[in-house]
């Protein structure tokens, strides 16, 4: 997603730089971090938590509340402009849950991801099809607007955290952490990360 937005102009349409076929590996290797973002937040708990907590969790979210050794461990996963954007997601975050308290409310965490891992299968298997068509064809047949990508870069961003703060908590990263990090540091992290997803499936749905 990185390189997308380094490679575009804001005037540029992202189907004139990029092939069907790469767009559509694009969407599925996030869809896949998706489904996997989902399957550990349940094995781990963390699922629960967000659907009864997110908002109080997102409200009194500090940059402070993160492990300290954040930045460190996205940077060597490969996110060093996430580990560098931090304090921004957090106030970010803080401002989404803030306004978006009343469909929160309405829709579970839980639901909302394995939506967003429905909507990004299809639109998948819709660029697969276009690409197959696409030698017969002068323009593409299906295109995203650039909010959409956007939106897809915020879940590219969520899952980097939710997921390495997931993985940090239950002890599957090699970095030396104490136990309050583990707990209440993780857990922070993870409704960041979260947050952050849930901003991109509004992107995504157009809102």
């Amino acid at each position: 997603m990185n390189l997308i937005q380094d490679s575009m102009r804001q005037d540029d349409d992202i189907y004139d730089t990029f092939t069907l076929k790469a767009l559509e590996g694009i969407i599925g290797n996030v869809n896949a971090g998706t489904r996997f973002q989902i399957r550990l937040a349940e094995d781990v708990g963390i699922m629960e938590v967000m659907d009864e907590h997110f908002q109080d969790l997102a409200a009194g979210l500090r940059a402070e509340h993160l492990p300290s050794s954040e930045a460190d461990i996205l940077s060597s996963l490969g996110f060093p402009r996430v580990a560098a954007q931090l304090p921004g997601l957090v106030c970010s975050v803080k401002i989404f849950s803030r306004n978006r308290r009343s469909f929160l409310d309405e829709v579970p965490v839980s639901q909302q991801l394995r939506d967003l891992a429905d909507r990004l299968e299809r639109a998948r298997g819709e660029h697969q099809a276009a690409a197959a068509r696409s030698e017969q064809e002068e323009q593409p047949s299906i295109r995203r607007k650039r909010k959409w990508w956007t939106g897809l870069g915020k879940v590219v961003t969520g899952s980097a955290i939710s997921i390495s703060d997931m993985a940090l908590g239950i002890g599957l990263l090699p970095f030396e952490v104490s136990p309050e990090t583990k707990s209440w540091g993780a857990l922070s992290s993870a409704a960041l990360g979260i947050g952050q997803v849930l901003e991109g499936v509004g992107a995504i749905r157009g809102e």
